[in-house]
């Protein structure tokens, strides 16, 4: 199940597995939300589809739009594929994950992102394992790690 189970979230998420399987559900550590939260899958398709479009029109000057609808693409993808593929329901985990992909498009330094005047790389490299590592404190302190 890639639903982080919280205290702010267990009566739901209970109440949804007990209709649908027999195996008791506890909240997560924090090494399970650090992975329930991070959206790897559409992370990579990211890099794939830009690292193509870059390929192959990299040098055009309207390389940037397409790079900033890839973008758009990629946030929109995030949100679509936990909700619909994944089965999240909770908004504040979309929400954090989606953030984490624009966290990591950002530190990635790519057309879209670096062209903006206030972007600054380091900052952007510093904030994302910031970013990362926060997160499963987000709904306060797991019980395990």
């Amino acid at each position: 199940m890639r639903l982080v189970v919280t205290k702010r979230n267990y009566e739901t998420v209970l109440a949804r597995s007990a209709r649908n399987t027999a195996e008791p559900v506890s909240c997560d550590t924090y090494r399970e939300r650090l992975i329930k939260y991070a959206p790897v899958e559409i992370i990579a398709l990211y890099v794939c589809v830009y690292g193509i479009g870059y390929a192959v029109m990299g040098t055009t000057p309207y390389f940037s739009f397409v790079g900033r609808w890839i973008l758009m693409a990629g946030i929109a993808g995030t949100l679509l594929y936990l909700w619909k593929a994944e089965g999240v329901s909770d908004a504040v985990q979309l929400l954090v994950s989606a953030i984490g992909f624009v966290a990591w498009v950002f530190a990635l330094g790519v057309i879209p992102v670096s062209e903006l005047p206030w972007y600054n790389q380091i900052a952007a490299s510093i904030v994302l394992p910031i970013y990362i590592f926060g997160t499963p404190l987000i709904d306060g302190m797991p019980d395990r790690f």
